[in-house]
């Protein structure tokens, strides 16, 4: 009798090994096609004869192959490390869409080989990067996932991190709509002169500067005393130019006679000519178009478009540059790495947009106003 009791708890102990080693299997079996077979031969007798022993084995070996590879290609992990699978656990089964067939599929979306819930965005690309929750919005690639400025879309075509700010594509890229907009526009039309008096004056610590809309106009339209190095404008807190220093030229006049005349050198810290970022302003009432000589010539003429333009996201993103037609600029944080992007303003269209070359480009990138949205070429 009790030889048959022992044999009855021991079938019991080995019936129920084999069951967990059979509801292992088939949990592998749904899991993936890299199935990992564990050992569950019991020797049925042979060995140490320890039935007990033999179950402990087979449940050693169980718990040794419960770490399994991922289904997605090549081995993918997800967040970094090989997918866990536990001994009993449940597919993550999701009903989609099927156009082409109209009728609702049923998918596993960690299998390879299930349709992609977006488009063509592998499933295993949004779980991978730490962004699964965007895999079951139907605006999922639209979405910002970390907040750089970039849809997860955009961060896919260029292969950069959509759950990591500091990881982004260019802000100008072929066939993609700039992250810059075009948020002011200025025109400067006037006449820089400095007044007559300073030409009679030995020794000169400052100047009086005059600003008049047009040559020609009588009583100037801005006046500011300034000492070399400080700053002026066009009108009152404008400091688009630096007075550099006073120096002298030689000047003839009517009867032949040679002397020194004091001037000032000015730099202007907008203007994309590099002809007219540092000049000499001769004293006197302004003579610009009609002037013969160069030695007629008073005040300087500035006439100019200055646009500014503003990065809309990496991490430059709320900075802004300014630029004029035809003039070189950088842009800020421009490329992926953060580093600045040369580029050239072209033209100005009248609807307020503006046409950017970059370096290294073929073809123009236009640059709209901010509120207005424009299709990026080729789309």
């Amino acid at each position: 009798m009790a030889d048959q009791s022992n044999s009855g708890k021991n079938a019991l102990i080995i019936g129920a090994v084999l069951g967990l080693a059979a509801a292992g299997l088939g949990a592998y079996t749904m899991m993936s096609s890299k199935v990992v077979v564990p050992d569950t031969v019991v020797s049925g007798g042979k060995g140490d004869g320890s039935l007990t022993a033999q179950a402990e084995q087979v449940k050693a070996n169980l718990k040794s192959d419960r770490t399994v590879s991922d289904a997605a290609p090549e081995g993918a992990v997800i967040n970094g490390k090989p997918r866990m699978a536990p001994l009993f656990f449940s597919t993550e089964l999701w009903q989609v869409s099927s156009d082409s067939q109209q009728k609702n599929t049923i998918i596993d979306i960690y299998d390879p080989a299930a349709p992609a819930v977006h488009a063509d965005v592998p499933n295993s690309w949004f779980i991978t990067n730490g962004i699964a929750d965007a895999l079951g919005r139907a605006d999922g690639l639209d979405m910002d996932s970390d907040k750089d400025g970039f849809s997860n879309r955009e961060e896919f075509l260029a292969h950069t991190s959509p759950a990591d700010v500091a990881s982004y594509p260019a802000l100008v890229r072929v066939n993609e709509a700039p992250k810059l907009e075009v948020v002011g526009v200025s025109e400067a039309s006037a006449v820089v002169s400095v007044s007559g008096a300073l030409q009679y004056d030995a020794a000169p610590t400052e100047a009086e500067i005059r600003i008049f809309k047009t040559e020609g106009d009588i009583q100037p339209s801005f006046k500011k005393t300034v000492k070399p190095g400080q700053s002026f404008g066009l009108k009152d807190g404008d400091n688009r130019f630096t007075f550099v220093k006073f120096d002298k030229v030689v000047r003839t006049d009517l009867g032949g006679n040679k002397t020194d005349m004091n001037v000032i050198v000015v730099r202007d810290n907008e203007t994309a000519n590099p002809d007219n970022k540092e000049f000499i302003v001769v004293p006197g009432t302004p003579r610009i178009a009609k002037a013969a000589k160069p030695d007629d010539v008073r005040g300087r003429q500035i006439k100019d478009k200055t646009i500014t333009l503003r990065v809309t996201a990496g991490s430059a993103a709320g900075k802004t540059v300014k630029c004029q037609e035809k003039g070189d600029f950088v842009i800020p944080g421009g490329y992926s790495d953060g580093k600045p992007m040369n580029a050239k303003l072209e033209t100005m269209d009248k609807s307020g947009s503006v046409n950017i070359s970059i370096e290294g480009m073929e073809s123009p990138v236009n640059v709209p106003k901010a509120g207005q949205k424009t299709a990026p070429e080729g789309k």
